[in-house]
This record gives structure tokens, C-alpha cells and sequence, in this order.
């Protein structure tokens, strides 16, 4: 498509002749049309910076042409060229998006400077859309902290993931921030002025879970003294988020795949079909797999709910969102709390970026809590972190249900990674207590995502 700066749009031959000339001696690209039609032809082959029209046109009115601009998305600027007679038009016309009017008779240099001002600001607006273009749309989100590339890598997937409709799976372990993610892709999908609904399905019994997902009628169990409706009910046009899937009982189960086939449910103890438009979102920090093999969780459930599966990865594994997570949650405990901690020593967060994290961010987030109202001075220092973190207290981890393979890679893993902090992470002298080579070390490395902490500090720095 070409580019020019300004279209003309005027049915007085003189007007198009005479601000052509003068805008184009003042180094502007300029068309001009008598026909209002004829300049929707025109921009549909030409980008325009900004259109000058009249507003009382024959076959197509200055006011139409500006809807057919706003409703086609195109990013003109219009300047209006009114009567004294005609000025509640020009108003109406600033209401509907008009950048300006000017009333005749014209005056050039009023003209030449609401141009000049018009073309700034397109300019800036046009500089900001790049900007935003380059930026990634969580880095707009102050509810997502996110630096490390495995977790940069996911959002990007999860982007193109909300801006369909598809049913999600989100794995990984407790604490990990499912729930923000789930919440995360609802914000950002065609369905974001609809409800977010969230329920747990391992905090209720049985018959609790199936009357808060679907409801129930009056009499339908012991103490259902009225008609309820259930979540997806009241969840019609928005998303659903049901956390610990696993915990479904069989018989839930065949509701949800029967939601997922036919899109209809009935509430507890009723019959009447009721239609649902509901996205679902599942999480589950259970191997699904693990629990169809051991008839546990329908395999026919477990395909429908997998359309699109998204892990997201234990904070050991993602060390370079340690230092921003803290921040954040200095920042906002700071608030919570009336306190004024400036951060944290470095002394500290290497014992942050040695744990384990069993608990990921929520243990993240409650030890720096503990930190903000605890801390003597203006930085969270090491003795007032847990003891587990100071102490090197190993973290328990259970083996026993895992493949031979598996548990033998985790436990070379954990090796490796002691060894390293031990030796205060220099590659030559851990390969050689380990007695491998340096080239082999630095493939364990790759292979089992091992990153040196100090590295990911400084480059956050930078």
C-alpha cells in the first residue's frame, strides 16, 4: 500500500486546487477527491497520515466518511473544513474521533498549524504502536513477573493459546502459579468481559463439587432447601478454572466430558437440559496419565481437556524470576505492611538461588513476607530467613514411584548441582571431584537445564 500524508476531500473544485497547491509547496504528499466515495476508493489503495474534508458533501458527507474510516480501522487523522453555519456538525463530528475543525473562510496559517500539530501526534501515536508491537503483552501486566527464558518461552505459547478458544491443560507442581496463568489467559482471550470462575475440585466432597459445578434443584440431597444454580451457570460467557481435576470423582468426570461433548448439563436431582457457553480451563499437579493408567481418571476426559497442554516449570528450574519475584514481593509486603525494606543482601539471595523450593512461589512469597516484617535494618539479611534455607537442610524427595531412569537422572542431577554450589560453581574443579571431563560437565549442565545463578544475577543487572 502507498504511503502519502494528506487526502483532500472537497466538492468545490477551487478548495481542492488551491490547499493541494499551498500544502504541497509546504513539502507535504497531498491527493485530493471532490467525491466523498471516490476518497474511500482512494483509501483502500493509499495510507493516509491525515484527510482534510468538508462536512456537507453531495453523495457522501464529511461525518459518513469519518465512521467508514473509524469503522474500517483505518488510523487517519481528520481535520473538518465547516460554515459558521454548520459548526454543530463540526462538534459532533470531534465526539465521533476528529482530531480538529477549521471554518471557513479558511485561514492559512491556522490551517498550516493544526496540520503541523495533527502530524506530531500521529507521529507520536504511531512511534507508541511500534513500541507496542516490540514489547510482549505481559511485559504491560504488573500481575505477571516473568524474566527467565523457560518461562518467556511459555507465555509466548500462551498468547497465541488465549486468543482461541481451545480447552487448556496446565500441569506443574504446587505453588507454581496455575492459577495465574489460567486467570492470565482469560484476560487476554475474546472472553475477558465475561466471568472468571475458579473452583478447587480436591477442598470438596463428592456431592458438594457436583452441585457447585452444576447446581441443584430443591430436595435434591440432605439439606438443598432451594434451587441453586452451579458455576457454569455462572460462568455463561466467560471461562471456568477448575484446579485439581484429578480429585473429579468418576462420576463428575463423565459430566464434564458430557459438557465438553454436547455443551448441556443437568443440575443434581433435575432434568431439564440446560446449554452452557463456558471455556475450561483444568489444572492438575497429578501426572494425568499416571492416574488414567491406574483407572482413576477417564482417558476419554483427560483427551478433551488436552487440547492444549501447558507445564509450567518448578522455580528451581527457573532461577533467572527469583531476583524480579523478590522485588515485587518486597514492593508490595512493603505496603502491606507499612514498611520501608530496600531489598535484599547478596548474601541472601544466593541462598534464595541455592534452595530448592519445594514450595515454588507461593513458599517464595510467604518467606519474603516473613523478611519484610522481620528484618532489623532497611535489607532482608540471611539470619532471618528460614532455617532450612541457612542451614542447607536437603529437601526430601520421594523416588520410589518413579522409573529407574528417571530416578537415576534426578539423583545425578542433584549431585551435580550440590557439587557445583560447593565448589562455588567453577566448572574445571567440579568436573574434576566428580571425575568427568569439562566437556561432559557442561552437557549434564545443558541437559538437566543447570544455569549458574551468579550469571542470571548479572544479567539482570544489566
Amino acid at each position: 500500500m502507498k504511503q502519502k500524508d494528506i487526502l483532500i476531500v472537497d466538492d468545490d473544485d477551487l478548495v481542492c486546487h488551491s490547499l493541494k497547491e499551498m500544502l504541497g509547496m509546504e513539502g507535504y504528499k497531498v491527493d485530493s477527491t471532490l467525491d466523498g466515495l471516490e476518497a474511500l476508493q482512494k483509501l483502500r489503495d493509499t495510507k493516509y497520515s491525515l484527510i482534510i474534508s468538508d462536512i456537507r458533501m453531495p453523495t457522501l458527507d464529511g461525518i459518513e466518511l469519518l465512521k467508514e474510516v473509524r469503522g474500517k480501522n483505518l488510523d487517519s487523522f481528520l481535520i473538518f473544513i465547516t460554515g459558521h453555519g454548520h459548526i454543530d456538525g463540526a462538534v459532533e463530528a470531534i465526539k465521533l474521533g476528529a482530531y480538529d475543525y477549521i471554518t471557513k473562510p479558511i485561514d492559512d496559517i491556522r490551517l498550516k498549524l493544526t496540520i503541523k500539530r495533527a502530524l506530531e501526534q500521529k507521529q507520536l501515536l504511531d512511534s507508541y504502536q511500534d513500541l507496542k508491537k516490540k514489547i510482549r503483552p505481559w511485559e504491560l501486566d504488573d500481575r505477571i513477573i516473568v524474566k527467565d527464558h523457560k518461562m518467556v518461552e511459555l507465555l509466548d505459547l500462551v498468547q497465541t493459546v488465549s486468543e482461541t478458544l481451545a480447552t487448556v491443560l496446565i500441569t506443574g507442581e504446587s505453588g507454581t502459579g496455575k492459577s495465574m496463568l489460567a486467570k492470565y489467559i482469560h484476560r487476554h482471550s475474546s472472553r475477558k468481559g465475561g466471568p472468571f470462575i475458579e473452583l478447587s475440585c480436591g477442598t470438596l466432597t463428592e456431592t458438594l463439587l457436583e452441585s457447585e459445578l452444576f447446581g441443584h434443584v430443591k430436595g435434591a440431597f440432605t439439606g438443598a432447601e432451594r434451587t441453586k444454580k452451579g458455576k457454569f451457570e455462572d460462568a455463561q460467557g466467560g471461562t471456568i478454572f477448575l484446579d485439581d481435576i484429578n480429585c473429579a470423582s468418576l462420576n463428575c468426570q463423565i459430566k464434564l466430558l458430557r459438557i465438553l461433548q454436547e455443551r448441556t448439563f443437568e443440575r443434581v436431582g433435575g432434568n431439564e437440559s440446560i446449554h452452557t457457553d463456558v471455556r475450561i480451563i483444568t489444572a492438575t499437579n497429578t501426572p494425568l496419565p499416571l492416574e488414567v493408567e491406574k483407572k482413576r481418571f477417564r482417558e476419554d476426559l483427560y483427551h478433551r481437556i488436552n487440547v492444549v497442554s501447558l507445564f509450567i516449570p518448578p522455580l528451581r528450574e527457573r532461577l533467572g524470576d527469583i531476583e524480579p519475584l523478590i522485588e515485587y514481593f518486597i514492593k508490595r509486603f512493603n505496603e502491606t505492611h507499612q514498611k520501608k525494606i530496600k531489598g535484599i543482601t547478596k548474601n541472601a539471595l544466593q541462598l534464595c538461588y541455592n534452595y530448592h523450593w519445594p514450595g515454588n512461589v507461593r513458599q517464595l512469597e510467604n518467606v519474603m513476607e516473613r523478611g519484610v516484617i522481620l528484618s532489623p535494618g532497611d535489607f532482608i539479611i540471611p539470619e532471618i530467613l528460614p532455617d532450612e534455607m541457612r542451614l542447607g537442610t536437603p529437601v526430601a524427595e520421594d523416588t520410589a514411584d518413579l522409573p529407574l531412569a528417571i530416578a537415576l537422572a534426578e539423583a545425578e542431577k542433584r549431585i551435580i548441582f550440590r557439587c557445583l554450589k560447593q565448589h562455588n560453581w567453577n566448572r574445571q574443579t567440579t568436573a574434576q571431584v566428580l571425575g568427568i571431563s569439562r566437556t561432559t560437565l557442561f552437557n549434564k549442565m545443558r541437559q538437566y537445564q543447570i544455569d549458574d545463578p551468579r550469571k542470571i544475577s548479572e544479567s539482570l543487572l544489566h
